[in-house]
């Protein structure tokens, strides 16, 4: 496998982009539309090459599938040249308004990833419009350092239960931190999305791994039944020993953001999942030593030289806390919380609750996220919620 950015792209060629659609597998039966994206950033080929291996292998078992397996490739033009991005991170601008403003636009307008994102949001599009079932999307990423497979998700009951199905460690709270990536906008318009990492961009393995969770993802979401999946508890067990002796759920607690010439350098050798201490050195910026500012489980430490993410620190979170979570949702709790001293919906977005810290009740955050809420940026800087996966299309 190519390493990143080092200008060659592995299975399609030096300078020569992969197709947008690795296969488009459609079953005998009604089902799900499962949509697979892979190469969202350019030196990621891993979640590109997996694609198209399953979805070839996919085409013999049509009589088993229900729905429909749809396998695309992101970033094309990034995949070209082995680089995360040409002008800008096309994983960090799916909003509604992003999408209109390119809509307003010519094609000759368009920018690189600007025509990425108009071709591949058209593409969801068609399979939202032919859906006879959930749809799901899973979008496969790899790391710059070492790292055990792991899975993200923004924390709805139905995408929790896909992402506990994987035999790997669940990520919580990234969407909070992290804005714009597709499996979050997929979410927000009230489909199933989750995000996984297979290992390090240029691991053979994160191949290996981006198939093997594929397969156990189709059988998971019903597309499947298990026993037309060939080798499909060697999938499981390949997944379950990279994630051996690692948590099973974590959420993350901080994310350190780089701006262009602050120069972030990490120092070498960290891998994800690594403990960290409060204040332990990481690295160094033109401000001087980099620092923990608090302890926790290091997670994707940024190795490479584009990307907006220097490190996230994760910390585990019990079963008990999901357990009570899933309860008060089904409970209908979630229901109450505007009446609650402090909170109110939001005038402009009904959908939304603005939380006044002055009056709200303590550990008001965790609540909320405990009923299935996310903190969102407030341009007055008041903390606001959003129900996730609350837009229905």
């Amino acid at each position: 496998m190519a390493r990143a950015g080092n200008g060659s792209s592995p299975g399609w060629g030096v300078g020569k982009a992969p197709p947008r659609v690795l296969g488009d597998v459609r079953g005998s039966a009604r089902g799900p539309s499962l949509v697979v994206v892979g190469g969202m950033a350019g030196n990621e080929p891993a979640g590109v090459l997996a694609g198209a291996r399953v979805a070839a292998a996919l085409q013999g078992l049509r009589s088993e599938l229900r729905g429909r397996a749809v396998f695309l490739a992101g970033n094309r033009q990034a995949l070209a040249v082995g680089l995360r991005y040409v002008r800008r991170d096309l994983n960090r601008s799916w909003s509604p308004a992003q999408l209109e403003r390119l809509a307003s636009l010519s094609e000759r307008e368009l920018g690189d990833e600007e025509q990425e994102q108009v071709e591949l949001a058209r593409t969801l599009r068609e399979v939202e419009r032919a859906q006879r079932g959930p749809l799901i999307l899973i979008d496969l990423h790899t790391t710059s350092a070492p790292s055990p497979p792991f899975v993200c998700f923004g924390d709805t009951l139905r995408n929790r239960r896909l992402a506990l199905s994987l035999p790997t460690t669940a990520i919580l709270g990234l969407e909070e931190v992290v804005e714009g990536a597709l499996v979050s906008y997929c979410t927000d318009r009230g489909h199933i999305g989750l995000s996984i990492e297979s290992g390090q961009h240029r691991d053979p393995e994160a191949v290996e791994r981006h198939v093997s969770a594929i397969w156990l993802l189709l059988v998971a979401a019903g597309c499947l039944p298990a026993q037309a999946v060939p080798e499909l508890a060697q999938h499981r067990q390949r997944l379950a020993r990279a994630s051996q002796d690692q948590p099973r759920v974590v959420e993350v607690t901080y994310r350190h953001a780089v701006t262009p010439g602050d120069g972030f350098e990490l120092l070498p050798g960290f891998h994800s999942f690594d403990p960290i201490s409060p204040g332990q050195a990481l690295g160094n910026t033109a401000q001087g030593p980099l620092r923990a500012p608090e302890g926790g489980l290091m997670l994707m430490p940024r190795y490479q030289a584009q990307g907006e993410d220097g490190y996230f620190l994760v910390r585990e979170v019990r079963p008990f806390w999901l357990e009570l979570s899933a309860w008060l949702r089904r409970a209908g709790v979630p229901r109450v919380l505007p009446y609650l001293p402090g909170v109110e919906r939001d005038r402009a977005a009904p959908g939304q609750l603005v939380v006044d810290p002055r009056v709200a009740f303590t550990h008001v955050a965790e609540v909320m996220h405990l009923c299935g809420y996310r903190r969102r940026r407030s341009p007055e800087a008041r903390p606001v919620f959003t129900r996730r996966g609350t837009q229905r299309v």
